[in-house]
């Protein structure tokens, strides 16, 4: 019998996320949380093609977008992947990433770079998803320990 390979079971983009029963919520965070690595491999690679020197605010956010992509991909597939586990984390990291994110917004403001439509759109848009994702989250969590403590009496 063979056993199958790692990748064979890391199934990072599941048949079940389609059936009419799998949670929306889930859904829409596991969608949101891949974008998200994609997004910063991009600025990555955007504040990567500014000349140097570096001001200490893009140093910061290199090192966190390094940091964040792994965890975005990891919570992707978690969600994707029905894992149970996965709310408490993603919440977490949502609390952190949202200041992070307004942060940038903030700071490519002060900077003049959101003068185009198209990238307030964008660097607003993911500010918004952010805070979408993390309200929806943490309503979900918060109705299901309500439905389970009401099933306990």
């Amino acid at each position: 019998m063979n056993k199958p390979g790692v990748f064979e079971r890391l199934n990072f983009f599941p048949e079940r996320r389609f059936d009419l029963d799998f949670p929306v919520v889930y859904w829409f965070a596991g969608l949101w949380f891949y974008l998200k690595g994609f997004l910063y491999l991009c600025f990555l690679y955007m504040l990567g093609s500014d000349p140097g020197p570096y001001e200490t605010s893009i140093i910061f956010e290199v090192i966190y977008f390094a940091l964040a992509f792994i965890p975005s991909l990891i919570l992707g597939f978690g969600f994707w992947n029905e894992k149970t586990w996965v709310i408490g984390p993603s919440l977490v990291f949502l609390l952190v990433d949202s200041p992070v994110l307004l942060f940038r917004v903030l700071r490519l403001a002060d900077a003049g770079f959101l003068d185009s439509g198209l990238t307030q759109i964008f660097e607003f848009g993911g500010l918004v998803l952010n805070l979408i994702t993390l309200v929806w989250l943490f309503a979900y969590r918060s109705a299901k320990q309500i439905k389970q403590s009401s099933s306990r009496k």
